[in-house]
């Protein structure tokens, strides 16, 4: 591959894609669109799976796109359902992580399918998590290893015990209100871009307004906090996920990066979850936040770079 004249400016890499994006609607067996894209490999070249967080869109990881784009490695992602540009959930709806689910089991055959070759499965926070479930439940022999960037093993919540937190959501899910926000959450605006939020995802300013700029271009990217349905349901996920026997069972190597300025997502119920794996290997970034693949150069090319070393192995 030769690569683009602009790939070697920073901006560019963030605030565009690597060419030769081949764009696609995916229907699931409920007929919903997502919406995806995928870059081929280069002939011997693996290809990654990428799956990113809650309220996240496809754009938004453009310059890891880059960084594997131009070690040659295939790759597809998408928007999960429900948020980026891959439509929302109607009001009342539920059953998030199940439709989840059933959505990355056909995005991984379909995956398989049209980049062929080893593949290794990526994600980041929500999607990490997404991630595991979907390895737990059998989809480990389609794939080389594992890398997982601040995976959601639990939920970090200004301190509130994660059983008080889900009788909380249990008890506005059942009142009728599962649709609003829990103190601190809201629909995307002012807030979604102060530095509050910006300090909980990345140490650079920069690369958070990255998100912002997408938004500009294309309104229906936008995404606003949790809600309480989404905290219940995620609980619930976080439970299955850790009982007896699950983690136990994926036998895939697994590579989970952390930073240690984690704030978002529990960062000691990762820890936890990694050694339970018969394969694990937890990796603790420091001076990093949540977002570790859009943090400041230093530690962002850190891990990047740990990353080219398990996908090539």
């Amino acid at each position: 591959m030769t690569p683009d004249p602009l790939s070697d400016d920073t901006l560019t890499r963030r605030r565009s894609l690597p060419p030769e994006a081949r764009w696609a609607d995916w229907i699931a067996a409920d007929s919903w669109r997502i919406r995806t894209v995928s870059w081929a490999p280069i002939a011997g070249k693996p290809s990654i799976l990428f799956l990113n967080g809650r309220a996240d869109f496809i754009e938004k990881y453009s310059e890891s796109y880059w960084h594997w784009r131009d070690r040659g490695y295939g790759l597809f992602t998408f928007d999960w359902r429900g948020q980026g540009a891959s439509g929302r959930f109607p009001a009342g709806a539920e059953g998030y992580f199940g439709a989840w689910l059933a959505d990355l089991e056909g995005l991984s055959t379909h995956t398989a399918t049209l980049l062929g070759g080893p593949m290794v499965l990526a994600g980041h926070s929500m999607g990490g998590h997404l991630a595991l479930r979907h390895l737990a439940a059998g989809g480990t022999s389609r794939y080389s290893r594992a890398v997982l960037f601040a995976p959601m093993a639990g939920i970090a919540a200004q301190g509130v015990p994660p059983r008080v937190l889900s009788w909380l959501a249990r008890a506005y899910v059942n009142a009728g209100a599962g649709d609003t926000y829990p103190p601190l959450q809201g629909p995307y605006g002012e807030r979604s871009r102060g530095v509050h939020r910006q300090r909980i995802l990345t140490g650079d300013p920069e690369r958070f307004a990255d998100e912002a700029w997408w938004i500009d271009g294309n309104a229906a990217l936008a995404f606003g906090g949790a809600s309480w349905r989404w905290v219940f349901e995620a609980s619930a996920s976080c439970g299955v996920l850790a009982a007896p026997g699950v983690p136990e069972a994926i036998t895939l190597p697994i590579d989970v990066f952390i930073g240690d300025n984690e704030r978002l997502v529990d960062a000691a119920a990762a820890r936890r979850l990694v050694q339970r794996l018969p394969d694990g290997r937890l990796h603790v970034i420091a001076g990093a936040a949540h977002e570790l693949l859009r943090e400041r150069s230093a530690v962002q090319d850190g891990v990047l770079a740990a990353v080219d070393g398990l996908v090539a192995l």
